[in-house]
């Protein structure tokens, strides 16, 4: 082997496929040590998972009938304490499971970038950013040249005492980030959250990315994360392609903010570049956070009559329910197609209007 460091030097991109097989072969549900893992333990390792930050862990168990606990941490001080986590969720989930089906106890399957087990692979966090934007360390970093653009995705605010820095991105941003797209997360300490405060840092920042070289960004968040992404791209329509905006929400959940929060919102989503920008608004049922996820909904099919650029509500059903639904794996199974398809299909290709069922055919 001691001709392939020459080769990297006389084949450009070689080492970045390296790294790509890697990266596949980590995040394969064919590490899960298991002969056929359950889909909800499959796409919670494979998407959801790669969306963390250290110190994370994945635990999990599995009975013979193929039913499966799991738990996935995320931003805790120490690899130790992530496993303990992991593993404390994991078995407190077995505990309520019913029947004979699951009898082996959790274990853990990935501490960080290393899975468990002889001759398991391992892939290195990324690190790094451009300006506020920081990688996200386990999604695969190509590069401003090699990459189809950026994704940004912004938490929610939880007050000046709950920290989200540490949260784990949800699983629908891996699908993108396997059609080619870089992930980047803009966090925010919460002590210096306010909308009007980390507004212009964002709108500020989203420069530095074209002149990085990046062609095309996507701006996306939760909550009040994705309330700033929607107010960026109407600030920004020549920077910012599309939007993937969940349970966005900016007023509280009170209810005599009701009619506010709606007329509010019905306003921002005017102010988007009708030609330009896409966008998505993701809709849950008993959001707390939600004045009506019926009106909001209309309010987006209505807007998609009027704009040329793609614009979708996907209002969700099944389980996949309140302010943080976007995280259950069951949204990313049935929605995510939904939403790739919006930011790269042509514009009479992309999905529009109000849809509630998945988008299993694209």
């Amino acid at each position: 082997m001691r001709w392939l460091p020459i080769l990297f030097l006389l084949i450009p991109g070689l080492a970045l496929a390296v790294d790509e097989a890697a990266h596949a072969r980590f995040f394969s549900a064919r590490s899960i040590p298991v002969a056929l893992p359950s889909t909800g333990l499959s796409i919670s390792f494979t998407q959801h998972y790669q969306g963390a930050v250290p110190h994370a862990a994945f635990a999990f168990a599995q009975g013979a009938d193929g039913r499966a606990a799991w738990s996935m941490v995320s931003g805790h001080d120490s690899p130790e304490a992530a496993e303990r986590a992991a593993l404390a969720n994991c078995t407190r989930q077995l505990s309520r499971m019913r029947g004979e089906g699951v009898g082996s106890p959790c274990r853990i399957l990935a501490v960080d970038g290393d899975l468990r087990g002889p001759g398991a692979p391992s892939i290195t966090p990324e690190r790094g950013g451009i300006g506020p934007f920081t990688r996200s360390p386990f999604h695969l970093h190509r590069g401003p040249r090699a990459a189809e653009g950026a994704v940004i995705w912004a938490h929610g605010y939880g007050g000046a005492e709950e920290d989200h820095r540490g949260h784990a991105l949800p699983g629908l941003v891996t699908p993108l980030n396997e059609a080619g797209f870089d992930v980047f997360r803009f966090d925010r300490h919460p002590g210096d959250d306010g909308l009007f405060t980390t507004l212009p840092r964002l709108v500020r920042a989203l420069p530095a990315l074209r002149e990085a070289g990046y062609r095309r960004i996507i701006l996306g968040g939760q909550s009040r994360g994705a309330w700033q992404a929607i107010q960026a791209a109407s600030e920004r329509p020549d920077l910012v392609d599309s939007v993937l905006a969940a349970a966005p929400a900016a007023h509280g959940e009170r209810p005599e903010q009701r009619a506010v929060a709606l007329e509010d919102f019905r306003r921002v989503i005017a102010g988007l570049d009708d030609r330009r920008t896409r966008i998505a608004v993701m809709l849950f049922d008993r959001d707390e956070f939600d004045p009506s996820p019926e009106e909001r909904a209309q309010i987006v099919a209505a807007a998609a009559q009027r704009r040329s650029a793609p614009t979708l509500a996907l209002w969700a059903t099944g389980p996949a329910r309140g302010h943080s639904g976007v995280s259950d794996w069951r949204f990313t199974r049935d929605y995510a197609g939904c939403l790739v398809t919006l930011v790269q299909a042509p514009p009479a290709a992309a999905p529009r209007g109000l849809r509630r069922e998945g988008c299993g055919g694209g």
